[in-house]
């Protein structure tokens, strides 16, 4: 898949490449990557797409061609969908982002209130320092999405708190090192600037519950990290709203089936 994002890959392609049948690879994948295989190269081809228009001056539509799509539409609309923002604001955020260290923007987090109610979950990631950068979505088990229907971020050193509706999740966290930038970790994923982990969490009916999540580097079937949900309105919270004392919920509905945002 890394090597061949401009080419009309199908399901058949890539099954015929271990050698497996469809269905038994299908399964196989989702079970070792926890995407389904378009899923993660939709995610490979997002996270190509994101270090172009971070460094080049291509326009959207050469860039759409590079990753693989034949309608500069349908792109928009994919990485907008996967990414949270559409592919000219995100250039603007990450090139204003591109040279803040982690433990700058963490330090504007502690100074800014968050408002969570019950029911919550808070997650604690051992090897977490206070100024590192932790981001955390959640997927319902069960559901027929490779997407996190719930998303929170914090300053490291403490937990984090993610606010959901009662269930059964699988998380997947994002730790960002403080010497790092943002830009670093989510969009060139240099391997030594972030970690990631995931796990099976329970979120009881009662309301409170507090689970650990270990982290490790990336390896080759993670998906890129930006796929772990709309982290854009991370950024925005950064660049435009840091002096706030509470933050309010994305500007525009994340789809159907979102839960909330912490």
């Amino acid at each position: 898949m890394r090597g061949h994002l401009a080419e009309p890959l199908q399901l058949a392609d890539l099954a015929r490449v271990v050698p497996f049948s469809p269905f038994h690879f299908h399964r196989l994948f989702r079970d070792v990557t926890s995407m389904t295989p378009a899923r993660f190269l939709a995610a490979l081809r997002m996270a190509e797409a994101r270090r172009m228009l971070l460094h080049s001056g291509l326009t959207v539509t050469a860039i759409s061609g590079h990753v693989g799509y034949t309608s500069a539409g349908t792109f928009t609309t994919q990485f907008s969908r996967l990414v949270g923002t559409s592919p000219g604001h995100f250039r603007q955020l990450a090139r204003l982002l591109a040279g803040r260290p982690c433990h700058v923007l963490a330090e504007s987090l502690r100074r800014v209130t968050t408002e969570v109610i019950r029911p919550r979950l808070t997650l604690h990631l051992p090897d977490s320092a206070p100024g590192d950068l932790v981001l955390v979505g959640l997927r319902p088990q069960g559901e027929a999405t490779d997407s996190p229907t719930a998303w929170a971020v914090s300053a490291g050193g403490a937990g984090v708190p993610v606010v959901a509706r009662p269930g059964v999740y699988h998380a997947r966290a994002v730790l960002v090192r403080s010497h790092s930038t943002v830009a670093r970790a989510l969009v060139d994923e240099e391997p030594t600037s972030y970690l990631v982990g995931a796990a099976d969490l329970l979120l009881p009916r009662d309301g409170r519950a507090s689970a650990r999540i270990e982290v490790e580097p990336p390896r080759p079937t993670d998906p890129p990290a930006l796929a772990i949900g709309p982290v854009c309105r991370l950024v925005e919270t950064f660049t435009g709203r840091s002096g706030s004392n509470r933050w309010s919920g994305p500007s525009r509905p994340l789809g159907r089936r979102t839960l909330a945002t912490a």
